[in-house]
């Protein structure tokens, strides 16, 4: 019996078929770590998913990508498996791509980290101090966990005296962060504290994810009591660890911080009152050798000492006291003698001035005087010779005038003014014959013509110009007639 035989193509084509008939290839969303990533021209993206043990091709579309992809991140991947029957290839068509679980939720804790960073709100400058010696603290927890009964615990075994108040919260889920906000705010209006402490044990980046809710971090920036944020392992961070006053590595590292031991105040109280003693100790001894020198200063031999020095002190001072009194008198005598001195040659030299300046006076009034009075003499002299010059001088142009007025009876001015009149028009012609041949010029033509109307010039013509002190050629450009 012959064996039957499928060529390539047939068994391609088989296996394709196959494959586009199962219905769970046709939806299915698979994870995996992006490699080989190549973004073609053409609008679509290659890429291969891989996982330890195995890998896959596959491609989209750029339009169907809405996430940060670079080769290394992981996704999850929805779209349908097909087989490539040329290459015998098989792929997945992806229409649908996010960041795969914890990536994708790292990216929303990484873009609120920057944004909370970039208003201030992770500032040093922003924290508030926690109180050394608290007298009541609030720890936000979840009342079932083991984190509450290590807190509590470990706060009883530090120290008694101070009150714990606990606060009920879920501490993971998507409810989770307004239980925590309401803590906050209840610590904040209800029941006051020294320090809050927001806790949790460890867990999965999934779990912790309240605790990076940008409400919750907003409420813990805006409270006015000090919080330590104590949630998961010491490697775990979360946005409310940045936002808060104090990071603890764990819930039992808040306890630890937000209050001091019981021994711890008992050895500092020691050491204190160690240094208390050593003080007082000081002190005493200080004051005990204070009070031995005082009692030697104030022995009666040692006053009478003092006193005879003080009293020889003081007749030493005395004697110096009299001694600059004297001198400073006499110095003032001195200068009182020498300032009378000088008033009294002041007061005689000035009477002496005085006197020239008087005798002065008097000469200067009777030189005045009698220059005043020969000046009135002379005056009085000159006045009569100008009435005696002013009336002879009257009467002599009054004899003139008379001798004028027969004068101009006796003349014929008619005839006069005719004679007048003709000399002065024979005068006037002269003149004019003069100014004439002063200002004539003579205009030639090229020929020596004289010319005497402008209507025997000829445009282009060369014309000369006879001056009495030169003579001028010119060219004729223009002709005007005159009407």
């Amino acid at each position: 019996m012959a064996k039957i035989a499928f060529n390539v193509s047939e068994l391609n084509n088989y296996i394709k078929k196959l494959i586009s008939m199962d219905y769970i290839l046709r939806d299915i969303t698979i994870t995996g770590e992006v490699t080989n990533l190549n973004i073609h021209n053409n609008g679509n993206i290659y890429f291969s998913l891989k996982d330890k043990f195995a890998r896959i091709d596959a491609m989209t579309s750029q339009d169907d990508v809405n996430i940060e992809f670079f080769d290394g991140v992981k996704v999850m991947a929805k779209g349908t498996v097909t087989y490539y029957e040329r290459s015998g290839r098989i792929f997945l068509y992806a229409t649908e791509i996010e960041l795969d679980g914890e990536g994708n939720l790292y990216q929303k804790y990484l873009k609120l980290k920057e944004k909370l960073k970039d208003e201030g709100l992770f500032d040093a400058s922003h924290k508030k101090k926690i109180k050394k010696y608290p007298s009541s603290i609030g720890i936000i927890t979840s009342t079932s966990g083991a984190a509450i009964k290590d807190v509590v615990n470990l706060f009883r075994k530090r120290n008694k005296t101070c009150d714990i108040y606990v606060f009920p919260s879920l501490v993971q889920g998507d409810v989770a962060s307004c239980n925590l906000i309401r803590g906050v705010k209840y610590f904040n209006e209800v029941n006051k504290v020294d320090t809050i402490i927001i806790a949790r044990g460890g867990g999965s980046f999934e779990d912790l994810f309240a605790f990076n809710d940008e409400s919750l971090a907003r409420e813990i920036f805006a409270s006015k009591i000090p919080v330590i944020s104590a949630v998961g392992h010491e490697i775990d961070y979360t946005i409310c660890d940045f936002v808060s006053d104090l990071r603890a590595a764990t819930p039992t590292n808040a306890a630890e911080l937000a209050t001091i031991s019981e021994d711890e105040i008992l050895s500092q109280l020691s050491k204190k009152l160690s240094d208390l003693n050593n003080l007082m100790e000081r002190r005493i001894s200080y004051s005990h050798i204070k009070l031995i020198n005082l009692y030697k200063n104030i022995s009666l031999e040692n006053q009478v000492h003092k006193i005879n020095f003080m009293t020889r002190n003081l007749l030493y001072r005395e004697t110096l006291l009299n001694n600059s009194i004297k001198k400073i008198l006499q110095n003032y005598c001195y200068g009182l003698q020498n300032k009378r001195f000088y008033l009294q040659n002041f007061k005689l030299n000035k009477s002496k001035k005085i006197e020239n300046y008087s005798y002065k006076l008097k000469n200067i009034s009777v030189k005045l005087n009698s220059k005043l009075g020969k000046d009135r003499e002379n005056l009085n002299f000159n006045k009569k010779l100008l009435n005696y010059y002013f009336k002879s001088q009257i009467k002599d142009k009054i004899d003139k005038f008379n001798d004028y007025g027969k004068f101009i009876l006796d003349y014929d001015l008619e005839e006069r003014l005719k004679k007048e009149k003709e000399r002065l028009n024979f005068l006037n012609i002269r003149l004019n014959s003069a100014y004439e041949k002063i200002n004539k010029v003579e205009i030639l033509t090229e020929d020596g013509l004289e010319l005497n109307s402008a209507k025997n010039v000829k445009i282009g013509e060369i014309i000369s110009l006879k001056f009495k002190d030169g003579s001028v050629k010119s060219k004729v450009q223009k002709v005007k007639m005159r009407d």
